[in-house]
């Protein structure tokens, strides 16, 4: 009797550790053997491509919102027709004097109050610089940026024309654009085929090779 506990005491000590480690080699192969994630990229700009218009710049994040961006195609004869034509809704507190964009903010301040729509303008790829006049009386260029900026004036449009252009360049491309929506989708399929059937073969091996263990040591303890 002794013999027979000390045999069992014997399976129960290998087993134990092999459960175990049949467990973690199947999740750390399934983890393997997972497909990666694969991030999803979205347009950053609906900039205007080249010259063929004025590309409109809004950052509405001092508003709670965010930057946006559209394209005033051709020529427009001035700013506010660019900021309406790039999609753009401003409306005025007094003639001339943008007080909101799309109805922000909300409402209109009654009195001044330190922040108002900074208006910008930029050669592609260039700096920011603050107009000198307001949005009735500029004459923007096809192939420029207009951008603006609720604010106290200090701080231009959080997005750079370098990197809208750049970002317009890559779209014209074409090539960045499809390899990453092709890769979701080959990844996916991979995934589908393989994923749940890796862990599932792994699991069956890891019982057949305890069982095997198992009545191993069974048979040593009756012998």
């Amino acid at each position: 009797m002794a013999r027979t506990r000390s045999a069992v005491g014997r399976i129960r000590t290998i087993a134990l550790p092999a459960v175990a480690a049949a467990g973690l080699l199947t999740a750390s192969l399934a983890g393997a053997f997972s497909a990666p994630a694969v991030a999803e990229t979205m347009p950053v700009t609906d900039a205007c491509e080249g010259a063929e218009g004025v590309t409109v710049v809004v950052d509405f994040t001092d508003l709670g919102g965010e930057i946006e961006t559209g394209c005033a195609e051709g020529d427009p004869a001035n700013g506010r027709e660019a900021l309406e034509a790039a999609g753009f809704t401003p409306a005025d507190s007094q003639p001339g004097m943008i007080c909101t964009i799309n109805s922000l903010p909300d409402p209109c301040p009654e009195e001044f109050d330190g922040n108002y729509w900074s208006y910008w303008n930029a050669e592609s790829g260039g700096e920011w610089t603050s107009y000198q006049v307001g949005a009735d009386e500029s004459d923007p260029a096809p192939g420029t940026f207009e951008g603006w900026r609720y604010f106290d004036g200090s701080e231009a449009p959080g997005a750079t024309p370098e990197e809208l252009a750049d970002q317009t360049a890559t779209e014209e491309n074409g090539e960045g654009s499809a390899a990453t929506d092709d890769a979701p989708e080959e990844g996916a399929n991979d995934d589908d085929g393989a994923g749940p059937l890796v862990p599932i073969l792994i699991g069956v091996a890891a019982v057949v090779l305890i069982g095997a263990i198992v009545l191993v040591l069974r048979r040593r303890a009756k012998g």
